[in-house]
């Protein structure tokens, strides 16, 4: 029997959470006819009821081990969708995956990393590792450190990608699935690797358009000063003090979707992008992702064009590395969506549908941050949380 991967997707738009989640999951395993599904990916709306979204996928799918979490809207085969369930169903005749779960990240980050890699790797029956799926909380600031963890597990050189859960920009609680338990502020992923390999892109399409700010001071998530300055003062120089005004008072505005931070450790490295979550009182800003001292610091702006054409290159570098592609899952910033309008985000998924081919199922959501490596493809180590990204992660073989 072939050790070829095999992919199916289903999806469904009903109300009721538990038939939503039987209706996707039935799609998907009426497909997958030949081979016994040994892992099932699922992105589910915000507004279900969780719990019972995942009684309804796992009534049809029983024990197959299931990761997956909430999202910031869904993309199915045929473009992009909200209040939906996805259910990505994934088999070969050979063992080629793991998951593991940690639900610690507030009490100690990295060891919540290290735990759910642990868990991983245990159950882990191939040889060979490919990388590790990441499915994380969109609203916790740590994740650096959950990764770092990650890393102690497994190596500074394992590939680490994957998408953070969203909340369909409420921004108040995200959720995160791993078999029959909803999760939240909790590390899952799946090692992956035997027969089965990965291919990555990554592309936001962002480009600076201020002068160079040095950071000079900084703690996690938050960007306190700029050239020894308060760091607002980067929007107030661009935009004048009155739109500052309503930014501070509103919160992630499109202004701030459109004008997001970008930083670069040295003049070799890629932008970082980070979206500013709220301008607070002192004229610092809280930021989507963590934030580097002594970093170069630049305000970006994006276009639906360039959006457009940032898909392409990061769908056409995932697919290069692989023979057979399986599938294809897409972890697309919901800020860009927002960026892109309704009839370019489909545009989008459409560009990406047309480099990685017709017949190639594809599925994914948009997250509040993008974990992959930084730069190229092999430099493992520099992996980082980017924010107003697509990420196209290709398995097959």
């Amino acid at each position: 029997m072939s050790e070829t991967l095999t992919a199916t997707i289903g999806w469904s738009e009903r109300p009721d959470a538990a038939q939503a989640g039987a209706e996707a999951a039935q799609q998907a395993r009426d497909q997958l006819s030949c081979v016994t599904p040994q892992l099932a990916i699922v992105f589910g709306s915000s507004w279900f009821r969780q719990t019972a979204l995942l009684q309804g996928v796992r009534s049809v799918l029983g024990d197959v081990p299931l990761v997956g979490e909430s999202t910031a809207g869904e993309i199915t085969t045929q473009g992009p969708s909200s209040h939906s369930c996805v259910v990505v169903l994934l088999g070969a005749s050979a063992p080629w995956c793991s998951t593991g779960m940690d639900a610690e990240i507030d009490r100690a980050p990295r060891e919540a990393g290290q735990q759910a890699a642990y868990a991983a790797v245990r159950g882990f029956q191939a040889r060979q590792r490919a990388g590790f799926l990441l499915f994380g909380d969109g609203l916790v600031t740590s994740y650096a450190e959950v990764v770092r963890g990650i890393q102690e597990t497994l190596g500074t050189s394992a590939l680490i990608v994957g998408g953070m859960a969203g909340d369909d920009l409420r921004f108040t609680k995200t959720y995160q699935y791993c078999d029959g338990r909803v999760l939240s502020r909790a590390v899952v992923g799946v090692l992956v690797g035997g027969p089965v390999k990965l291919g990555v892109g990554i592309e936001h399409g962002f480009l600076p358009i201020s002068k160079p700010r040095r950071i000079t001071r900084a703690s996690a998530n938050r960007l306190l000063e700029l050239d020894h300055q308060p760091a607002a003062s980067v929007y107030e120089e661009y935009f004048g003090p009155e739109l500052v005004a309503r930014m501070r008072r509103e919160g992630l505005t499109r202004q701030a979707i459109a004008y997001p931070l970008g930083i670069q450790r040295d003049a070799s490295t890629q932008w970082l992008l980070r979206n500013v979550i709220s301008f607070e009182g002192d004229g610092s800003l809280a930021c989507s992702g963590e934030i580097f001292e002594d970093a170069w610091l630049q305000l970006m702006i994006g276009s639906r064009e360039l959006a457009l054409e940032a898909a392409s290159k990061a769908a056409q570098q995932a697919v290069r590395p692989l023979n057979h592609v399986a599938c294809v899952l897409i972890f697309d910033s919901a800020v860009r969506r927002t960026l892109l309008g309704s009839r370019c985000a489909a545009l989008e998924i459409a560009r990406i549908r047309e480099a990685v081919g017709p017949s190639v199922p594809l599925a994914g959501c948009y997250t509040y941050g993008e974990q992959a490596p930084l730069g190229h493809e092999s430099a493992y180590e520099r992996t980082a949380i980017q924010t107003g990204s697509v990420l196209v992660v290709a398995l097959g073989t």
